[in-house]
C-alpha cells in the first residue's frame, strides 16, 4: 500500500488497512449483514501479513463495526463508528486537550466532610473539608454522556467552584490562576468495574454493565493534594490511549 500523504505514509499499515476498510462498509460496499472477505482475500488485495490483517480488523472490532465468529468469519454489523471518545496523554501539557473536547454539564455543588472511606480515596486526613462538584461530561455534541464526575476541591480553594463548567479549562487551571499555586504531579489511577443500577441509570447503560474509573489526583510541589477527579465511564464510550518509547543513552553505543 502506498500513499502520497507524508501523514498517511507514517501510520502502520494495519491502520491504513483498517481505514480502507472503515471506508468500504460505510460507503456500503460491505452492507450491514455481510460478510467481510476472509483474511486470505484481504491479504492477497491489500498486500500484506495475515499479522497486518488482523489488527486491521480488531480495529473494526473495537469500533462495533464489525463481529467475528468462529466457523463463520466477519460480519459487518453497523456502517456506522460507534460513538467513543479516546484520550491520549503522554504529559500534563495533554491534559487539557481532554477538557477543550468534552463539555462537563454541573448538576450539584456541595461541602463534605471526608469520612474515613472518602479519605482513603482522597489520599487526605478524615475530617478534612473538600467541595464537591458532580456532573456529567459529554463527548462533542453527544447527548448520552460519556461519563459520572465528580470533582472534589480541597475547601481552601473551594472559591472557583462556580466557574467549573461555564469554561473549556480544566479545573486545576483554574485554582492555578485564582491562588497562584503550580500543579507539579498528577497522579492517575484506571480501574475496571461494574457500573451500579443508579448509575447505570444516569448514564443510560444496563445495570451490570463493564464501566472504567479513571482517578486523577493533582499535587503541588509540596505534595498536598488540591483536587480529586473522578470520572466513571461506560466500557463502550471511552478508551485511553497510551504511548511509551524506550529512551537509550547517547553514549550506549560508546
Amino acid at each position: 500500500m502506498q500513499s502520497s500523504s507524508p501523514l498517511l505514509a507514517r501510520q502502520p499499515q494495519y491502520a491504513l488497512v483498517a481505514q480502507r476498510l472503515i471506508e468500504d462498509i460505510t460507503s456500503g460496499r460491505y452492507p450491514v449483514g455481510s460478510l467481510m472477505p476472509t483474511e486470505f482475500d484481504l491479504c492477497t488485495q491489500f498486500g500484506v501479513s495475515r499479522h497486518t490483517v488482523r489488527e486491521a480488523i480488531r480495529r473494526l472490532l473495537e469500533r462495533g463495526l464489525v463481529t467475528r465468529q468462529r466457523g463463520i468469519g466477519t460480519t459487518v454489523k453497523a456502517n456506522r463508528v460507534a460513538s467513543r471518545y479516546v484520550q491520549t496523554t503522554a504529559t500534563i501539557a495533554d491534559l487539557p486537550r481532554y477538557v477543550e473536547d468534552t463539555l462537563l454539564v454541573t448538576t450539584q455543588a456541595e461541602d463534605v466532610i471526608a469520612d474515613e472511606a472518602l479519605a482513603d480515596l482522597l489520599k487526605c486526613p478524615p475530617g478534612q473539608r473538600w467541595v464537591k462538584v458532580t456532573g456529567f461530561r459529554h463527548a462533542d455534541k453527544d447527548k448520552l454522556p460519556m461519563a459520572l464526575t465528580d470533582i472534589y476541591i480541597n475547601a481552601a480553594y473551594g472559591g472557583i467552584r462556580k466557574l467549573i463548567g461555564t469554561l473549556k479549562v480544566p479545573v486545576y487551571t483554574l485554582i492555578e490562576k485564582q491562588y497562584g499555586l503550580t500543579i507539579v504531579e498528577v497522579q492517575q489511577e484506571i480501574s475496571a468495574t461494574i457500573i451500579g443500577t443508579a448509575d447505570a441509570r444516569r448514564l443510560s447503560v444496563k445495570p451490570g454493565s463493564a464501566g472504567l474509573v479513571v482517578t486523577r489526583r493533582y499535587l503541588t510541589d509540596n505534595d498536598r493534594t488540591i483536587e480529586v477527579a473522578i470520572n466513571l465511564h461506560p466500557a463502550d464510550r471511552f478508551s485511553y490511549s497510551m504511548s511509551m518509547r524506550l529512551q537509550i543513552p547517547a553514549d550506549a553505543d560508546a
